[in-house]
């Protein structure tokens, strides 16, 4: 784990593949709430305090991840006062949201759906839940591969939700942080069919 301090407000954390890996993290499965993400958290907050004398106090911490290579990612720390800069955020982001044209997308959209992605051993794996899954699900979906595993990334609705998920389990694991790993296979990873996976898959394979 390595720290870089930009300026008083704001740390550049570099974490490896190796550092997750010391702490039997899985980048996979890295979920904020989970006690091993936690205990990675205070780590870094320690050393930052340490090294660079860098607390949190009465301030608003921001955590920005994003993928550095593919041994790693950086997480960028940022602290900002409550009543000051942090309320100017949070009037930025909501003049943002009343934005005519996202409104418009708000009301095309009846359903907000969240992506998932899924993780395979093999691709005989995915090749047979394509098929099972087909009757409760016709949304998106974009196949990727990462070193030895395949990753089904799904952002679409579905009427049946829950026999949907029982039928994955099946086949797969569902990745944590979903939101940061996307990026990180968009970036690392070798996308092998985008937006029709699924159907894709039933019709050659």
């Amino acid at each position: 784990m390595r720290i870089e301090k930009i300026n008083e407000n704001v740390l550049r954390v570099t974490i490896t593949l190796n550092d997750l890996e010391e702490r039997n993290i899985d980048l996979g499965s890295l979920n904020y709430n989970s006690p091993a993400a936690q205990e990675l958290f205070w780590d870094m907050m320690e050393k930052a305090e340490e090294e660079y004398g860098f607390a949190s106090g009465e301030s608003q911490l921001i955590f920005e991840a994003s993928p550095e290579n593919e041994d790693g990612f950086v997480v960028t720390i940022t602290k900002v006062d409550i009543d000051g800069e942090f309320e100017s955020i949070q009037k930025y982001i909501k003049s943002k949201y009343k934005n005519s044209e996202l409104k418009q997308k708000k009301r095309r959209s009846k359903v907000c759906s969240a992506i998932k992605i899924y993780c395979f051993d093999s691709i005989d794996d995915v090749c047979r839940l394509a098929r099972r899954i087909t009757p409760v699900y016709q949304g998106e979906s974009t196949l990727f591969r990462y070193r030895d595993s395949y990753y089904l990334l799904l952002s679409g609705s579905t009427a049946n939700s829950q026999a949907l998920d029982v039928i994955m389990c099946e086949y797969s694991v569902l990745v944590g942080n979903p939101g940061f790993f996307e990026g990180y296979l968009n970036e690392y990873g070798d996308k092998i069919i985008q937006d029709n996976a699924i159907e894709t898959l039933n019709t050659y394979f």
